[in-house]
């Protein structure tokens, strides 16, 4: 290269670099200002947003506001607050209210198609909310896992198992599932079936359950228990008994019942039979 053409060439990057310096210092003139004052403004804006989240959770924990809605709420009013916030903070950079909000739009539709199933997790989270399928503290079984709900949120709801595990379940998955809630009466169900030996008197072994039943402090339906014959096993004679009880006290009163059902029976000298197999051996 000749050193007309180098002269040439450095020249013109020495003028180009020139340039740009010169249109930072403008800038940093012009519109910087403007930036610091939007950082500025922005970062107070997240401080008082975060104020008034926890502010809000202050008045509904006082309020008779229903406790799966709380959390809901007060994560609605942070990020509306926060969209708030970027909004003057951007318009204090300088942005032009048209441009600015040409951007959001865009910025929207892209994020609505990008974050369709997170959108659609928010939109199932306010389902929950108004058709209230189940409550904070319900004892929930979705799919094959169940636990106590502990909080639903914009996103997902909690479930602490009994094994004292915390299960994520995103909300568009609860709309879309069968929710069997167990917490949605006072009372509860508790159905037995008992096998008895084919040798078995059977309506004294029904007057004799009957009786067991009506004398437990939990057995709430005494006068109108539900005690028959369900069917013939290979082995057994089946007994179906539908007892009603306090939901809180569930397993407390399944335990005791089957307590007292074997020692009745054994008592009484009912067998309870387990299947057997009987080989005969041919004479030889």
């Amino acid at each position: 290269m000749e050193p007309n053409a180098v002269t040439k060439v450095v020249t013109d990057e020495i003028g180009i670099t020139a340039k740009f310096m010169e249109d930072l210092k403008m800038f940093a003139f012009t519109k910087g200002i403007d930036l610091i004052e939007a950082v500025i403004l922005f970062i107070i804006g997240y401080i008082i947003c975060r104020y008034i989240r926890k502010a809000v959770e202050h008045i509904l924990d006082r309020s008779s506001v229903d406790p799966s809605a709380k959390t809901f709420i007060s994560e609605i009013i942070f990020f509306f607050c926060l969209a708030i916030v970027a909004i003057v903070a951007l318009g204090t950079a300088g942005v032009a209210a048209g441009t600015l909000a040409a951007a959001f739009g865009g910025i929207g539709l892209a994020i609505g198609l990008g974050l369709k199933d997170n959108i659609g997790n928010v939109a199932s989270g306010i389902f929950i909310l108004i058709f209230r399928p189940f409550r904070v503290g319900d004892y929930i079984q979705v799919g094959g896992n169940q636990g106590t709900v502990t909080d639903i949120r914009i996103m997902y709801t909690l479930i602490s198992t009994l094994g004292n595990q915390m299960i994520v379940i995103p909300n568009s998955s609860l709309i879309n599932s069968v929710i069997k809630n167990y917490s949605a009466f006072d009372t509860r169900n508790l159905e037995f079936t008992f096998d008895v030996g084919y040798d078995t008197n059977l309506p004294e072994c029904i007057a004799l359950l009957k009786k067991l039943f009506a004398e437990d402090s939990y057995v709430l339906n005494k006068e109108d228990l539900p005690v028959y014959v369900s069917g013939m096993a290979e082995s057994s004679i089946r007994i179906y008994v539908r007892a009603q009880v306090e939901r809180t006290k569930y397993f407390d009163a399944q335990n005791e019942l089957y307590i007292k059902v074997k020692e009745a029976f054994d008592k009484a000298g009912i067998d309870i039979p387990f299947p057997q197999v009987v080989v005969h051996r041919a004479k030889e």
